[in-house]
């Protein structure tokens, strides 16, 4: 068969697979939509991991069309930006880049595609999200009421300045961020996974503790945490002012989870290189060590990035596993 014709075939199927996906969405009244979010990029995954992304470019413009006359507003936006995603992943796939920063790059495509949907374009969709901040405030304050969680003057205090209305947005904010960065990493190992079952010639991802940041991130991140402390301290204002403080508090919270994940990374090779030989008690231990202590698992973070643990720590675990005569395992 001639090479157009079957990149024709090929595509014109895709097209039609992610059609299916879009009408099996819309007669379920959109039930699926949040399962359907990780099964959107693969056809184009598929088709730029063997075609690259010029190629790609028609079968993606063809998946937009066929979503907004298959799906409604919201379907259509989660379906085009979902498509690209995959594109993307799969055009890098095709060029064999890094697959660790790879899946960065799609984790913070995924991130930035949830926050649009969930924040800057809700009103599009009929979200009016201070509606929802205003719910939300007036349900946790009946919660701790009806619990009564709330006795003293310095309680009542910390409870109000928490459920102010913009500390909750901020929160709302980066939970979409984490969220979105959680739907990449499985996007990421669900299209590996198909893919490799259909014999495409992809290399298995590295694993995280094989990627080392730049040193000048943890110092910026710890910095924005001590500012959010601050921030956190100061009385509302009103225009400029408070908008810098706005934007302190939110990278203050990004800084604080950036550290947060490397120090669970930290955590694992320690026990790794000292605690038991057990790879499920490890895990274990450090689910437990992290929401025990988040503190210090963000101090891990922000010495396995800027000063040297990762080092020290692959070196003695790797000391650990030629003693008991094991390979490394990373």
């Amino acid at each position: 068969m001639n090479e157009n014709t079957q990149k024709l075939t090929f595509g014109a199927l895709l097209v039609a697979v992610f059609g299916v996906l879009l009408l099996l969405n819309r007669q379920t009244g959109a039930m699926l939509e949040e399962s359907f979010l990780f099964l959107f990029p693969i056809p184009m995954v598929a088709f730029s991991a063997r075609y690259g992304f010029r190629d790609s470019l028609p079968v993606f413009f063809c998946t937009i069309l066929i979503s907004v006359f298959c799906g409604i507003f919201t379907s259509a936006f989660y379906a085009g930006t979902q498509s690209f995603i995959g594109m993307v992943y799969g055009s890098c796939l095709h060029a064999k880049r890094d697959m660790t920063k790879t899946m960065l790059l799609i984790m913070a495509l995924s991130a930035v595609s949830n926050v649009l949907s969930s924040v800057v374009l809700a009103s599009l969709f009929g979200i009016n999200i201070q509606e929802d901040i205003a719910f939300m405030q007036t349900t946790i304050t009946e919660a701790f009421a009806k619990a009564g969680a709330v006795q003293t003057q310095a309680q009542q205090e910390a409870i109000a300045l928490l459920l102010q209305p913009d500390a909750l947005l901020r929160m709302f904010i980066i939970s979409m961020i984490f969220m979105g960065i959680v739907q990449g990493f499985i996007v990421c190992q669900l299209s590996v996974l198909i893919l490799r079952r259909l014999r495409f010639p992809i290399r298995r991802p590295d694993p995280v503790t094989s990627y080392y940041p730049p040193r000048w991130t943890g110092i910026l991140a710890l910095v924005l945490f001590i500012g959010y402390g601050r921030a956190v301290a100061m009385p509302q204002t009103t225009g400029r002012e408070e908008f810098m403080r706005v934007a302190v508090q939110s990278g203050g919270l990004c800084g604080y989870m950036y550290l947060l994940a490397f120090g669970f990374i930290a955590l694992l090779l320690l026990l790794r290189a000292f605690g038991p030989k057990s790879r499920a008690v490890n895990v274990i231990l450090a689910v437990i060590l992290f929401f025990i202590l988040p503190q210090i698992v963000m101090l891990l973070g922000a010495a396995y990035i800027s000063l040297g643990l990762h080092e020290w720590v692959q070196k003695k675990m790797e000391d650990r596993i030629a003693r008991e005569g094991g390979k490394v395992r990373r």
